[in-house]
C-alpha cells in the first residue's frame, strides 16, 4: 500500500497536545460533514452548513483548522465540534463528506488524501494550481468511485439557471454579447490573483449559459499588485465559436464603486440584467425587431419585466444542499455516473484551463 503523504501545511498531532475537543467526540451520530479551513470563505461554509442542519442536509458538523483557537471559537459560535488535523477527521469522527476551503496550494493534495479514506469532497475553486494537477484529482475520484465537486457555486445561482433556460428557449433571440463585473476592495491574496480567484467564476458562467462551449480566443489586460506575480485587476475579452463575445472586468481595486457583482446578457430580442447580490430576481429588457431606445422614447419607456426567483437563497446554500444530496445518494448505492452534479470535477478542470489561457494571454501594465 503506498505511503500516505501529508499535504503541505497540514498540521499533525502536536506532541503531548490535544488536536480535538475530545469530550465531545461521539460516533454514529448520523451524516457527518467537516469544513476544512476557516478563513473568510471557510467561515461561510461553516455558517451555511450549520443552517442546513435544520433541514437535515447534515446531522453533525466538524470545524477543522490548523489554528486551534480559531477552530474552537468557530465551533462555539456555530454549536459544532472542532479538530485540527484534516487527515484524521475520518478516523476520529467518521466523517462522510468534507468541504475544503484552505489556501489554494492545499486543495488538490487534501482532496486526494480525504478521498483515499472514503470521503466525498467539495473543493473550493480553483480546484488546483494548474490544469494538470486538477485533472489528477478528477482521475483519482473517478478511479476510486468518490464524489468530487468544485466550488463553482454560481452554477447553482437561481438567476444563472433561469438565464440559461431563457437562452435555451430562445426568449432572448440570438445572444450577441455578455458583460460581467466582479469588483471589490481588498488586499491581494498571496497565492492567486483576480483571474484565478474571481474571473474563474465569470468565464465559467459564460461557458455555462452558452451551452458549455469554451471560448476560441482569450485576450487579457491586467494590473500587477504589490505582490509580485499577483494581478489585482484584469479586463478579459472572450470570443466564442458561435460569434458571441464576452467582456469581463474583475478587480480588488474598486475604490470608486465598491462591491459590484453584475451580469448583462445582450440578445437580439431581449437582454438580461442580473445583480448577483439580489437573490429575489432580475430584469429582462425587451427590444423587439432589434429596436433601439429612440423608437419607443428612451430607456425608461422600454418594455421590461421583472423575473422573480421565488426561492431567493444564496448560491452557496443551494450548492452545499446539492452536494449533501449527491453524497448521500452515492452512499445509498446510486451509481456515480447517474448522480447529477452541476459543479463536477470536470467543471473544475475546465475552469483551470480557462484560467491558464487567461494568464498566458495577460498583458501586465
Amino acid at each position: 500500500m503506498p505511503q500516505r503523504v501529508r499535504p503541505p501545511h497540514i498540521k499533525s498531532t502536536p506532541p503531548g497536545g490535544s488536536i480535538m475537543n475530545t469530550s465531545r467526540v461521539r460516533r454514529d451520530m448520523g451524516w457527518t460533514v467537516a469544513v476544512v479551513g476557516t478563513g473568510y470563505w471557510g467561515r461561510n461554509h461553516v455558517r451555511t452548513w450549520a443552517a442546513l442542519r435544520r433541514e437535515r442536509a447534515t446531522d453533525r458538523l466538524i470545524v477543522c483548522d490548523v489554528d486551534e483557537n480559531r477552530a474552537k471559537e468557530m465551533a462555539k459560535e456555530f454549536d459544532c465540534e472542532w479538530h485540527t488535523d484534516a487527515l484524521t477527521l475520518r478516523e476520529v469522527f467518521g466523517i462522510d463528506a468534507a468541504t475544503i476551503a484552505t489556501p489554494t496550494p492545499q486543495h488538490a493534495p487534501l482532496a486526494i488524501a480525504l478521498m483515499e479514506q472514503g470521503v466525498d469532497v467539495l473543493v473550493e475553486k480553483p480546484l488546483a494550481m494548474n490544469e494538470a494537477e486538477a485533472q489528477s484529482v478528477v482521475t483519482y475520484a473517478a478511479t476510486h468511485g468518490r464524489l468530487l465537486c468544485v466550488g463553482h457555486l454560481f452554477r447553482h445561482h437561481a438567476a444563472i439557471r433561469k438565464a440559461a433556460d431563457l437562452i435555451a428557449a430562445g426568449t432572448l433571440g440570438e445572444v450577441l454579447h455578455i458583460e460581467s463585473e466582479r469588483l471589490s476592495v481588498r488586499e491581494p491574496r498571496p497565492d492567486i490573483g483576480v483571474i484565478a480567484a474571481l474571473a474563474i467564476h465569470d468565464m465559467d458562467i459564460c461557458k455555462d449559459i452558452l451551452g458549455d462551449i469554451e471560448p476560441a480566443t482569450v485576450d487579457v489586460v491586467a494590473l500587477e499588485s504589490d505582490e509580485q506575480g499577483i494581478e489585482d485587476h484584469a479586463v478579459i475579452h472572450l470570443g466564442f465559436p458561435n460569434g458571441v463575445s464576452a467582456h469581463i472586468t474583475v478587480s480588488w481595486r474598486s475604490r470608486v464603486r465598491g462591491k459590484v457583482r453584475e451580469l448583462r446578457i445582450i440578445g437580439r430580442d431581449a437582454s438580461l440584467h442580473i445583480d448577483y447580490l439580489d437573490h429575489s430576481g432580475f430584469w429582462m429588457h425587451h427590444h423587439p425587431d432589434n429596436a433601439h431606445g429612440r423608437e419607443w422614447g428612451g430607456f425608461d419607456a422600454a418594455p421590461r419585466e421583472r423575473v422573480e426567483l421565488p426561492l431567493g437563497e444564496p448560491s452557496l446554500t443551494a450548492e452545499l444542499r446539492a452536494f449533501s444530496a449527491a453524497s448521500r445518494a452515492l452512499a445509498a448505492g446510486t451509481p456515480l455516473e447517474e448522480i447529477e452534479c452541476l459543479n463536477s470535477g470536470e467543471v473544475g478542470v475546465a475552469g483551470m484551463r480557462l484560467v491558464e489561457a487567461a494568464l498566458r494571454a495577460a498583458r501586465t501594465v
